[in-house]
């Protein structure tokens, strides 16, 4: 498959591109407008099977698309959702043409613009390779942390070689017709815990009759910020406290919560456990009431990084190559937030990530797209998915 190839059969095509965008866009897929989201769905699997693509159901809202296999190739995996974070009674509902290739719209980048690259990519695998094995997940929940099909990524159901996320490409700077798009070789992994510290009210003018939550607190917020490690890159962060209903009270309880960024899955497992310890160990006692403080807690997330190992830089490298041969600018870059895959990742897959739409200001009312580097991207894609597809297992 030569690029010239691929770039003569997308021509004629970009049309059908841009109009499946729009149609995608115009239907509101905010995560919990389950029935929009899954109206998003069929029309997506609807082209897919009109293409000739497979269609199955995992977990009864989201889909696998498939190329179906040919020949004994290494299976790549594209990872990418339906949802997005813009509810339907908002301002923000509809595809806009702004001039010179520029669109936006709710979730034109995020993620429907990559979504439609993937689809794309995966028909062009089909007409110019002889041997493929291509799928493409579509998550219906990944703006809140994909708890409906998390356990089907971890246990590695698509036993894929490789993954590839088709989250937005982020521009290195304003987004214009030639600004560098970075390719995300590492994402870090995110944590946090809600906790209440428990003590006993009183007087603030009989403080030997209570038991000051608010000193226990003080003590587990400093004893949890020493846990910072610059070195490993990690860092724990109490962001919020609340509790007290007077100054002259020694209140009974306090209300926080605490969240943790890690790059290594060890360090973000080693991290939470040391923040659990530090919650549950009493700090503070008052001996002529006999009461030490107490504390109860509730992990609220913990989502794995997106490792960079020696078999993801091969992605990287690929991608690169791919981009110089097209004239096409991207970098590779580290971003700190997560995607669906982080879990593809913690599963074993070695994965990347931003391959998808040039989009600016994602999760705003101004998320833009650049049309004409899209139809650029499917191409950078195939020829990355070309190359992945031809490599020995």
């Amino acid at each position: 498959m030569g690029h010239a190839d691929v770039r003569t059969w997308l021509e004629p095509q970009q049309a059908a591109v841009e109009s499946l965008l729009r149609d995608l866009v115009e239907i509101n897929t905010y995560t919990a407008n389950e029935t929009g989201v899954d109206q998003g769905m069929a029309l997506m699997s609807a082209h897919a099977a009109d293409a000739g693509l497979i269609v199955e159901p995992i977990n009864t809202r989201h889909r696998l698309i498939k190329t179906g296999k040919s020949g004994n190739t290494p299976r790549v995996l594209l990872i990418s959702h339906m949802d997005t974070v813009f509810p339907p009674d908002g301002d923000f509902l509809h595809y806009e043409p702004l001039g010179d290739g520029f669109l936006r719209g709710p979730g034109v980048g995020d993620i429907k613009g990559g979504v439609v690259m993937g689809l794309w990519a995966m028909r062009a695998i089909r007409e110019f390779c002889p041997d493929y094995d291509v799928q493409m997940i579509v998550s219906a929940d990944e703006e809140t942390g994909s708890p409906t099909i998390r356990d089907w990524y971890l246990a590695n159901h698509a036993q894929a070689d490789y993954g590839i996320g088709l989250e937005p490409g982020f521009p290195q700077g304003a987004l214009t017709p030639t600004v560098p798009l970075g390719v995300v070789y590492q994402r870090r992994g995110y944590g946090a815990f809600s906790f209440t510290v428990n003590g006993k009210s009183a007087h603030s003018g009989t403080p030997q009759l209570g038991l000051s939550a608010t000193e226990a607190m003080a003590q587990r917020i400093i004893k949890l910020h020493a846990l910072n490690d610059p070195a490993l890159n990690v860092n724990v962060n109490v962001g919020m406290v609340r509790g007290g209903i007077s100054p002259n009270t020694v209140p009974g309880s306090v209300d926080a919560a605490v969240s943790f960024r890690f790059e290594r899955l060890i360090d973000g497992e080693t991290t939470r456990d040391a923040i659990q310890a530090i919650i549950e160990e009493s700090c503070v006692c008052n001996p002529q009431i006999d009461l030490w403080d107490s504390a109860t807690y509730t992990l609220d997330a913990f989502i794995p990084p997106m490792e960079r190992t020696e078999r993801s830089q091969i992605i990287v490298d690929i991608v690169l190559d791919e981009a110089k041969r097209l004239n096409h600018p991207v970098v590779p870059i580290a971003r700190g937030g997560g995607s669906d895959a982080n879990f593809v990742s913690a599963a074993g897959t070695p994965s990347i990530c931003g391959m998808g739409a040039p989009t600016a200001d994602i999760h705003t009312p101004q998320e833009t797209i650049y049309l004409p580097m899209l139809h650029e991207r499917i191409d950078l894609l195939a020829g990355t998915l070309m190359q992945l597809t031809t490599r020995k297992r």
